[in-house]
């Protein structure tokens, strides 16, 4: 059966369920958190014996909305709502956070506060409703901690970040780590299996049951860095380890309805990896909102990205996601989820910027998704500079799939209100694809954009195979063209309007022009609807300097594009 939608139950700190909002430590109001959801990396992880328990340090009595069930009823259908769901936006615009109080037990670690480092809290023993918050400091912190924590949709568990007075993120940093106590008193880790891939590494114990999983899980207001095979750490057994090419700030085996929010990731082999590696282990409901996602990633290497999700269910909303670090070859953003959703982002394109395929084994759960054949991007901010650091990308926008032809997603990206803005020069590269998709069942229906070529590469619409259909109204710079010789792509105009122009001056920073094209002003046309058969509304546009901003309306309509001008 179809995998359902998830459910969202309120908005960043005004939605969270069962926590209490603290001014200094006085208690002040309560305020409602919401649950999120999980991803998936690549095949070829870590195997099923990536971490044991002993008496020491026993499982968390799974509640009774999140049992330890059998594979099949983990992958239960539920439909709790359209998708894609309502926009959440950031609990503050400054990215400023205060200390909060769960339900269950709350504790502090910093200074002054009832502990000092992170490998004092017992992680292992989390519950549904507890809280840790870490307070800012000078220095990092420097622990790897494992979660296996089963919160509940009214009592998610929180790993929450108390910024200082100048809104800075407390650093939790890979390098030079030392495992958490409970989990080296326990043995949670494999030394060649687990220990090695994560900062923050999430996945059941041997001693729960199998087909069990972490679940509603929020990391948030943290800098999380240093994951990285240049870096080192003490292990379990007090030996120095390295971390492998794949390690992540954030590593998931399997989760269910994780958010990860307001973070800044950076220096790590991937930044944040969710993994579904069979049809029993399948991640459902990962959120990723309003971080900042740049420089990780391996010189050489084109196997880890800033993002790598493989679940059923993937939001990306109000992030600022950038290149990786010079010389990687990954993506921007990789996906391998059902129902993935793309919007209001600031996306800076590596190799790709965005490389959204199949799932990796045709695990169920994911695959038999009633959206796993589709996507939605819109709202974007698409910036392809092949003059930066991290060079940039002549494939931009990756469709359908890469791997398996069985399992390719062989349905439509929804691809409306988005800016892309590229420069380069034809001495940098001759062309820039727009589109890569593997075949002819793939397709991209195009409404409402403006795609803008500030240099001399030559810009085509598609790349190797698959139909792009325009509709509606769009804009683009003149003197594309639809593919090169070698490809058979389709490019369909017909019945919409493609106005085309010399490029116009417009800011790579913000998408803002200084004059607008008067024919901006246009009806885009229809666009797509959300599982519940209403239309997606265009609510949100990204800030001028981060973050995000409801969107005006000046004029006949939303303009073209992801910004609304002057």
């Amino acid at each position: 059966m179809p995998l359902p939608a998830p459910r969202l139950l309120g908005l960043g700190l005004l939605g969270l369920s069962g926590l209490t909002l603290l001014h200094g430590l006085p208690q002040a109001q309560t305020v409602r958190v919401p649950t999120e959801h999980s991803g998936q990396p690549a095949a070829g992880w870590p195997s099923a014996e990536s971490g044991r328990f002993l008496d020491s340090a026993p499982a968390p009595v799974p509640t009774p909305e999140a049992p330890a069930a059998a594979a099949s009823q983990a992958a239960a259908p539920r439909e709790d709502g359209p998708w894609p769901p309502p926009v959440v936006e950031p609990a503050r615009a400054d990215g400023c956070s205060t200390a909060l109080t769960g339900s269950g037990r709350t504790f502090h670690v910093g200074p002054g506060q009832t502990f000092t480092e992170l490998d004092e809290v017992p992680w292992l023993s989390l519950q549904a409703g507890d809280v840790v918050n870490i307070h800012h400091r000078p220095e990092p912190y420097r622990t790897k901690i494992g979660l296996r924590a089963q919160g509940r949709a009214d009592a998610p568990v929180v790993l929450n970040g108390v910024t200082d007075a100048q809104c800075r993120r407390p650093v939790i940093s890979g390098e030079n780590a030392t495992t958490a106590r409970d989990a080296a008193a326990s043995g949670f880790f494999s030394k060649q299996y687990s220990e090695p891939y994560g900062l923050i590494f999430i996945y059941k114990s041997r001693d729960q049951a199998w087909g069990s999983r972490p679940r509603h899980i929020r990391i948030q207001n943290l800098k999380l860095t240093g994951a990285h095979k240049d870096r080192r750490y003490t292990g379990m057994d007090g030996q120095s380890g390295r971390y492998v090419g794949g390690a992540a700030a954030i590593y998931a085996i399997v989760v269910e309805d994780l958010t990860v929010e307001n973070c800044e990731i950076t220096g790590n082999g991937n930044g944040i990896f969710v993994n579904s590696r069979s049809d029993e282990e399948s991640s459902r409901n990962v959120f990723i909102r309003h971080n900042r996602i740049w420089n990780n990633g391996n010189v050489g290497s084109w196997l880890e990205h800033n993002l790598y999700v493989q679940t059923a269910r993937a939001l990306y909303e109000g992030n600022d996601i950038g290149q990786l670090i010079p010389g990687a070859r990954g993506s921007s953003l990789k996906d391998r989820s059902s129902g993935t959703v793309v919007r209001f982002n600031r996306i800076t394109a590596a190799a790709r910027a965005l490389d959204l395929v199949e799932i990796e084994g045709g695990v169920r759960p994911v695959r038999e998704d009633r959206h796993y054949p589709d996507a939605w991007v819109y709202g974007n901010l698409i910036l392809n500079d092949l003059s930066l650091p991290g060079s940039g990308s002549v494939k931009l926008i990756h469709w359908g799939g890469d791997n398996d032809e069985r399992h390719f997603r062989n349905g439509t990206l929804h691809f409306f209100h988005n800016t892309v803005i590229h420069s380069g020069t034809q001495q940098q590269a001759w062309y820039m694809a727009l589109f890569d998709m593997p075949g002819a069942r793939q397709t991209v229906r195009a409404t409402g954009n403006l795609i803008v070529n500030l240099g001399s590469t030559q810009m085509r619409i598609g790349h190797q195979a698959g139909t792009v259909e325009f509709a509606g109204s769009n804009w683009i710079s003149r003197d594309w063209a639809q593919a090169g010789p070698d490809s058979v792509v389709r490019v369909r105009t017909s019945g919409a309007q493609l106005f085309e122009g010399p490029p116009p001056a417009i800011s790579t920073a913000s998408g803002r022009m200084r004059t607008p094209l008067a024919r901006l002003d246009q009806p885009a046309g229809d666009l797509p609807t959300d599982s519940a058969g209403q239309p997606l509304r265009l609510s949100h546009q990204i800030g001028e300097e981060r973050g995000l901003a409801k969107r005006p309306v000046r004029g006949r309509g939303p303009d073209l594009g992801a910004i609304e001008q002057p």
